[in-house]
């Protein structure tokens, strides 16, 4: 299985970090594929409504 995880606290020692951590390990120990995008760290834009997708 494929499993995306968000890490959004800028506290990267933090509980909810370690929590995320343990979480991927078992996750690792099971089989499963893990990729990880830190939200805090990341430069995400809102959509602006200039319909450049569309």
């Amino acid at each position: 299985m494929k499993i995306i995880v968000l890490e959004g606290s800028p506290n990267k020692n933090g509980s909810s970090n370690m929590l995320a951590d343990n979480f991927i390990k078992g996750a690792e120990d099971a089989g499963n594929s893990i990729r990880i995008i830190d939200a805090a760290k990341s430069k995400i834009h809102p959509c602006t409504g200039c319909i450049h997708c569309g």
